[in-house]
């Protein structure tokens, strides 16, 4: 069995950025994001803050406290823009997925949640639902 990366320490795993992805559905685009995510010893995704920067929209927190499962994670998400509050499954994967013979693994995370525009009072989503899309991986730091 390959080793798999050290969870526990945060020094020992980086999220990839340049494989990382947000996007907002109904043509409101992709954009940057960043946070945490909350890993248990095993590697199974425990739950994520995210701050997302998406064109023509303020800053949104998308968070979840709650997931559960293994490889397919689900649970309770919310997310805020400013003090309006939107609640929502979340649902998605957590892979590992192996290195060619180098015997080292990555994280592949893939989440995606839709919500009500109502909640979140943004004339632009109009009555059409959100789905929120987060595609990222999770890598050992290179060792010095």
């Amino acid at each position: 069995m390959s080793p798999l990366i050290p969870y526990t320490d945060p020094n020992a795993w980086r999220i990839a950025m340049d494989a990382s992805e947000a996007t907002l559905s109904a043509g409101h685009g992709s954009g940057y994001f960043d946070g945490s995510f909350y890993l248990s010893p095993a590697g199974s995704l425990a739950g994520f803050t995210l701050r997302l920067s998406l064109p023509g929209t303020p800053e949104l927190l998308w968070e979840s406290v709650s997931l559960e499962g293994g490889s397919e994670v689900r649970g309770s998400s919310r997310l805020m823009l400013g003090r309006r509050v939107a609640r929502a499954e979340v649902s998605g994967f957590c892979a590992h997925v192996p290195v060619g013979q180098t015997g080292s693994s990555y994280l592949k995370i893939v989440l995606a949640a839709t919500f009500s525009p109502l909640r979140l009072r943004r004339p632009r989503w109009r009555l059409r639902p959100v789905t929120l899309r987060l595609f990222t991986e999770i890598r050992p730091t290179a060792s010095g």
